[in-house]
């Protein structure tokens, strides 16, 4: 668990470019996270935000740039850098226990920890009483608190959750945003959470990093400085929605 002053930046990245021959999607990006902060990204549709996450994640390399984790290079050999797909993912053959520690498998934590580990986080977002079930009988929601589950359960150097609520609907994110934020206060995860919903950004997030139409930029960034639990109604947070919507939509 991340136990670092929480001034310390964890994750520094500088002059994050990525072109497809003479297209320039990503266009000298930089931005900086603190150790536990949870962050989150909008910007205009088509903007780039998925491409954003797989160069960050090292899944696409960069084409210029620098993404650093502790002041060094990020490097998925060394760091833990999780993520949460759109589409979340299980394997049908496990168990929903099985699927939540199946990272922490892979990453070799010996198997006592991994079962407390496991059981703290199941009980945190309300997974405990279907640990023995397997995938196909359980709802649409519980398969994407798995997905959650075992990203945070990793306790990764940086976690990036690309729309992860974004298929569900209204009262389940609300819901699964509320386990989303007490997940993140209980392991204080570096958390980057990308999403096209601005109340949902403004509901979760510390901070909000506003993105470019293509070529893509920061084009600034909103604290969210609102104590939670957060109202949609506060005049404070239908003020920063408002703001974010009017920068995204004039450009």
């Amino acid at each position: 668990m991340n136990t670092m002053n929480n001034d310390h930046i964890k994750i520094r990245v500088t002059n994050l470019t990525k072109r497809f021959e003479s297209l320039t999607v990503l266009d000298h990006i930089a931005f900086e996270i603190k150790a536990g902060e949870l962050v989150a990204i909008v910007g205009p549709t088509g903007c780039g935000k998925t491409t954003f996450l797989n160069t960050l994640s090292k899944l696409m390399p960069a084409t210029e740039g620098n993404i650093l984790i502790d002041g060094e290079e990020a490097n998925p050999r060394k760091h833990n850098i999780s993520y949460v797909f759109q589409e979340p993912t299980c394997l049908p053959w496990r168990t929903v226990r099985d699927n939540v520690a199946y990272g922490m498998e892979i990453k070799g934590i010996p198997y006592k920890e991994r079962m407390e580990r496991t059981d703290r986080i199941m009980d945190i977002v309300g997974l405990s009483s279907c640990a023995h079930l397997y995938p196909n009988q359980v709802s649409a929601s519980m398969i994407q608190r798995i997905a959650v589950s075992r990203a945070f359960a990793v306790e990764p150097d940086l976690l990036l959750m690309d729309e992860p609520y974004g298929q569900l609907d209204v009262k389940l994110r609300y819901y699964l945003e509320d386990e989303l934020i007490s997940l993140w206060q209980k392991l204080k995860s570096t958390v980057l959470f990308v999403t096209h919903n601005i109340e949902e950004a403004v509901y979760v997030a510390e901070r909000i990093l506003v993105l470019s139409n293509k070529p893509t930029k920061v084009k600034t960034e909103i604290p969210v400085d609102i104590p939670r639990p957060r109202e949609f109604l506060d005049p404070k947070f239908m003020e920063i929605r408002n703001h974010v919507t009017e920068l995204i939509r004039w450009w």
